[in-house]
């Protein structure tokens, strides 16, 4: 899609985000109310899209990170702080009308009035009723509120990642994972991340706790965890989740099929000598944390940490399904319990 400015892009994050209307038929609050409120956030977030100097009063030209590990590399320390300014925007009101449906107080801004005036709302102390409904259920949050999540029994993270990575094989792969155990977890606010709302689907048998999210650092259980960086020309990511970084893997690569063990050549990080695995040795007799593995007639240095790094994708096909479900297969085969 090309993009008039900056603040247009970041405004469609917000729409294609928002998944499709699915109402909680229990609620206290009828379907109708429900599908009145998705329609007032949708024309919202269409409004940034349309019109977003109704939020800043600045537009700048299109942009994005073109890599999410090194924003300072692009060189472009601006881009950010107008980026959080333009979505800053957007949630502060978003948080505001949160709190207006608590019935708790707040204080609008000329900009936020002039919005809410051009979404038909005038009446704050009359406001449509799924609006103070999605504020004060007992499950109100403001992810839940911004993004319409209205029954909480609903899958609305699969649908959207699915959407985004590519219907046919994130199903493919969701579908065998759920038939082998595994759990959806949806994750608010991922730490040392700027996704409001992630997915995770992890096998419970590796570890009591739930997952915390993302793929790279502290792995506790088998899966993948998905999220959403708004400030990135590819947006969606997903990852493989391989707990206790790659050694005890590489230690038994023998035992994987050939096309395992070509999918684990591949993706796995040669060693590049960087350092990192031996900089705190100061008798520096540590050994490099590498695992040899011998393929078709090659010998490859392979690095344990951090796997997360290099098992992860922008998309999903159901080739990438099929690669991931023979990955997931034989690291369950190490799980503890």
């Amino acid at each position: 899609m090309t993009y008039t400015s900056l603040e247009q892009r970041l405004a469609q994050n917000y729409l294609c985000f928002l998944p499709s209307f699915v109402p909680d038929r229990n609620a206290s609050v009828n379907a109708e109310e429900q599908e009145r409120f998705y329609n007032l956030m949708k024309a919202l977030y269409q409004l940034a899209f349309d019109e977003p100097l109704l939020f800043v009063t600045k537009l700048h030209e299109d942009d994005a990170y073109p890599n999410r590990l090194d924003k300072k590399g692009y060189g472009k320390p601006e881009l950010q702080r107008n980026m959080v300014k333009f979505t800053k925007s957007i949630d502060m009101l978003l948080e505001v009308m949160f709190l207006m449906g608590k019935g708790e107080a707040y204080k609008l801004t000329k900009k936020q009035v002039a919005v809410l005036s051009r979404l038909g709302i005038a009446d704050f102390a009359n406001l449509p009723p799924a609006w103070v409904w999605m504020s004060t259920r007992a499950a109100a949050s403001l992810a839940s509120f911004t993004y319409c999540l209205f029954d909480s029994d609903y899958p609305y993270t699969s649908e959207i990642y699915a959407r985004l990575l590519g219907e046919s094989g994130f199903k493919k792969l969701e579908s065998w994972m759920l038939s082998n155990g595994y759990k959806r977890f949806d994750i608010y606010d991922v730490v040392a991340s700027n996704c409001r709302l992630s997915l995770t689907i992890a096998n419970p048998k590796w570890n009591d706790n739930p997952p915390t999210g993302g793929f790279e650092y502290k792995i506790k259980h088998t899966g993948i965890s998905a999220r959403f960086e708004p400030y990135i020309k590819k947006p969606v990511v997903f990852g493989l989740c391989i707990p206790n970084g790659m050694k005890p893997y590489l230690e038994n690569f023998a035992s994987m099929d050939k096309n395992l063990q070509d999918f684990v050549v591949k993706h796995t990080k040669k060693c590049d000598k960087c350092g990192y695995c031996v900089q705190t040795d100061k008798s520096k007799t540590r050994p490099l944390a590498i695992i040899p593995v011998s393929y078709d007639g090659n010998t490859y240095p392979l690095c344990t940490y951090f796997p997360g790094y290099n098992y992860c994708w922008t998309n999903i096909d159901d080739n990438l399904a099929e690669e991931l479900i023979r990955m997931l297969s034989f690291l369950d085969r190490y799980a503890p319990q």
